[in-house]
């Protein structure tokens, strides 16, 4: 019997050799009566993907048990944009998809952790822990990589599996596994909703108002804007923007942020394989204020959309260290069905037309964040007076830089 199943597999796969890649199967039998035409490039395209359908044949004919081909399918979608070789294109469950849908919104049960793919070591990288979430609650920082989720491995590739593994019941457990400095550490959490703010802001005592976006999502825009007309109505000295651990989001928050910033002209053009070029404009209305930009090394896409603009336009001083170095955009599409997929579509260049991807953003007065702070407080504690790149800040803008900060202070181009 299995020299008889072995012979037959043979012949289905010999078939796949013939002129043109043609399928004919013994066991399929032709039925005229529901012939159709199409045209040949139709017909070639079929032929791409005849060795799926041989697949499904293969399997229910043989496979011991009913199959969920419906499953199967799923699976063939997640391998087809797994393929492509880019850690942002991937294919999206409908659960998946709400999950998205949930945490643009604003609020989701889960651990409370945003995340990036890390496209240099195919990791996952947290970039974000959510004050009061279970993730801060057990210690989790910026920077450590997640590598098992309820002790099963996950890549770059596979963090919408793992996110989804991670979402869950409020009150249930689950286990996550975390690489920091070459050592793994197990945290046992419970998950919990998490409500994420997108935006925080103050002003300190140096009369320098001080806002923070945590991401290009929700109300992020109108969160920025409601900031800084408060500090236009306090008659702030200056405005320093956080854009640390700002994995990016959304790139028409990014523009309506810049709109804010910046004077009028070209925020960022994107550019398709078939050259085709998009620019996105902002009019002439901003807030004039004297600006500082705080960045790191997981500031990334939409994030360096904005400050390649500030950049560009000599409106603040950059400080901090590289960006990430994203310079490309994805397209997040939805199915009638609820599933759905992201696609790098374009790659994007800042107002002087440079691509930053895989370069990142190199910040004008270059500040590393005290590592034995953050060693001591965890990147979540850290007090403003230990945050040695936010007291660059201050320093640049209430005039008392140190002489080689003072040398590389952007002027304001007016």
């Amino acid at each position: 019997m299995r020299r008889t199943i072995c012979l037959l597999l043979f012949v289905v796969f010999s078939c796949l050799a013939v002129a043109g890649g043609a399928v004919n199967l013994p066991f399929v039998r032709e039925k005229d009566e529901d012939t159709v035409t199409i045209t040949r490039e139709e017909y070639e395209r079929y032929q791409q993907f005849a060795k799926l359908d041989i697949l499904l044949q293969l399997v229910d004919m043989y496979y011991y048990d009913e199959a969920d081909v419906e499953k199967m399918l799923e699976g063939a979608a997640s391998g087809l944009m797994y393929g492509i070789g880019d850690v942002y294109s991937t294919y999206y469950t409908k659960e998946q998809m709400d999950q998205i849908n949930e945490e643009t919104v604003g609020e989701y049960a889960g651990i409370g952790c945003q995340l990036l793919a890390d496209s240099e070591d195919k990791l996952i990288t947290v970039t974000r822990v959510f004050k009061g979430s279970p993730a801060e609650k057990a210690g989790i920082w910026p920077g450590d990589k997640i590598v098992y989720v309820d002790d099963v491995y996950y890549t770059a590739y596979e963090m919408d599996e793992a996110v989804a593994v991670m979402r869950g019941t409020p009150g249930e457990p689950v286990k996550v596994t975390v690489l920091r400095n070459n050592e793994t550490i197990d945290f046992d959490l419970n998950r919990e909703i998490v409500n994420i703010n997108y935006v925080e802001y103050e002003i300190l005592p140096e009369n320098i108002g001080y806002v923070i976006l945590y991401d290009f999502y929700g109300d992020g825009a109108e969160g920025v804007k409601e900031a800084l007309q408060y500090f236009d109505e306090q008659g702030v000295a200056g405005v320093i923007l956080d854009l640390r651990n700002n994995g990016g989001g959304l790139v028409n928050l990014a523009v309506d942020i810049a709109d804010l910033l910046l004077p009028e002209g070209v925020v960022v053009s994107t550019r398709d394989k078939y050259d085709n070029v998009e620019e996105e404009t902002i009019d002439n209305d901003y807030y004039d204020f004297p600006l500082v930009v705080l960045v790191n090394e997981y500031s990334a896409s939409a994030s360096e959309i904005l400050s390649g603009a500030i950049r560009d336009y000599h409106a603040g001083t950059l400080i901090g260290t590289t960006t990430y170095g994203k310079g490309v955009v994805q397209a997040e599409l939805q199915f009638t069905d609820g599933t759905g997929m992201k696609v790098t579509m374009a790659r994007y260049f800042t107002p002087s037309g440079e691509c930053i991807d895989k370069v990142g953003i190199t910040p004008d007065i270059e500040v590393e964040l005290n590592p034995e702070i953050v060693t001591r407080y965890g990147y979540n504690n850290i007090s403003h007076e230990d945050d040695n790149q936010l007291q660059c800040a201050i320093r640049v803008l209430t005039g008392n830089a140190t002489p080689g900060e003072a040398d590389k202070i952007v002027v304001r181009e007016q």
